[in-house]
């Protein structure tokens, strides 16, 4: 029983971390694209790119 379990759980956590939709952005900064004060961010899961004027990576999904 705590096989089958076990087996539905995992099932459902790979379903809700492969749809992008419900997957959070994971922001990594490229310095060699950064303008005068801003840094350069493009997410990983997603492919969204933007420009941080405070350094910090954006904290709102731009592809949605």
């Amino acid at each position: 029983m705590h096989i089958v379990i076990g087996l539905v759980l995992a099932f459902v956590l790979i379903a809700v971390m492969s749809n992008r939709k419900t997957r959070g952005c994971r922001w990594r900064m490229d310095r060699s694209f950064n303008r005068d004060g801003e840094t350069f961010y493009k997410c990983m899961a997603c492919g969204a790119e933007d420009f941080s004027a405070d350094g910090k990576p954006p904290r709102v999904c731009k592809k949605l």
